[in-house]
């Protein structure tokens, strides 16, 4: 069996030998490639992925022209990787590559999936507590049950990493996306190392990014195929509550017969219908959009077929 290893990487020179050292000794007796995905580095990581690829043939990279983000460095990562399993791990030497074994035992439970789970973080409270009510908030809105939905450490079965789209800064939800698309997803709880060198590349505003990648996922995975559901629910919210307003006022005029015509509520009732109106025809668009799309790019993903 061949196993691949995505490492994207970003300023980490110091790490990757021993990284790459410690993924060669514990994914015996496996064969293995290790694929670094060089983001726009501008220290020397990518001159010691060279030096590695020259010295050891299962290390092979790709090198970006500049920095496009972690989802374009898994998702290049992905389609380039050869192997039955493919594991992504962060660069940083956080992530142990002693619970590769353990990946691949849980995978053979029937899991198409696995994603790590940092159940003792070494890292500052202000990290680890917005990443709790993230995870938390990831967990209502998707269904998916994981304690640490953004680990980086994963294990998947090649049809799901070939499977998946990933873009912008849907790399924190790929479990979720999974689920939606009908692989089985597990839970593993692995180790975390406190970092030894370099420092964290993602600020506090990614928790804000996230919170948007949220709500992008759960149209996604909601209403991508339908999304009159959306649109339709929400225009006839709209709509419905200008109407009521307008009948309201009516009702004021006729039983009291007190004018409504310079009214500002007048006004809002007119606005709300449309709006409603407006939001309800562009669902039927968005609906014109799939129904077009669907023609090209199926909906679904098959296990197998004889």
């Amino acid at each position: 069996m061949l196993v691949s290893f995505v490492i994207p990487v970003l300023d980490e020179a110091d790490s990757l030998r021993e990284l790459t050292q410690g993924i060669r000794e514990h994914v015996r007796p496996h064969a293995c490639e290790i694929v670094f995905v060089d983001d726009g580095s501008r220290d020397r990581s990518l001159e010691v992925i060279k030096e590695l690829a020259r010295a050891h043939a299962e290390v092979r990279y790709i090198a970006f022209r500049r920095n496009f983000g972690k989802s374009a460095a898994l998702d290049a990562g992905f389609q380039a990787a050869r192997g039955d399993i493919v594991f992504t791990m962060d660069a940083d030497l956080q992530d142990d590559p002693a619970e590769i074994p353990a990946f691949l035992r849980k995978l053979d439970e029937g899991y198409d999936l696995v994603s790590g789970w940092k159940k003792e973080r070494h890292d500052p409270l202000a990290k680890t507590l917005p990443s709790r009510v993230f995870n938390w908030l990831a967990r209502r809105i998707t269904g998916v049950a994981l304690h640490d939905m953004n680990c980086g450490f994963k294990a998947y079965r090649r049809e799901v990493a070939k499977d998946l789209v990933i873009y912008g800064d849907l790399h924190r939800f790929v479990p979720a996306l999974a689920g939606w698309r009908g692989f089985r997803v597990g839970e593993l709880v692995v180790r975390h190392h406190p970092r030894r060198f370099g420092h964290s590349k993602f600020g506090m505003e990614r928790f804000l990014r996230g919170l948007f990648d949220l709500l992008t996922v759960y149209f996604l995975t909601s209403y991508t195929a339908r999304p009159m559901h959306l649109f339709g629910k929400v225009g006839l919210a709209t709509g419905a509550l200008g109407f009521a307003g307008l009948a309201y006022l009516y009702i004021v005029k006729f039983v009291t017969g007190v004018g409504i015509g310079a009214r500002p509520l007048l006004f809002i009732c007119f606005f709300l219908m449309g709006i409603g109106i407006q939001i309800f025809l562009f669902g039927l668009i968005t609906e014109l959009i799939v129904s077009q799309k669907k023609r090209t790019t199926p909906d679904y993903s098959i296990r197998e077929q004889s």
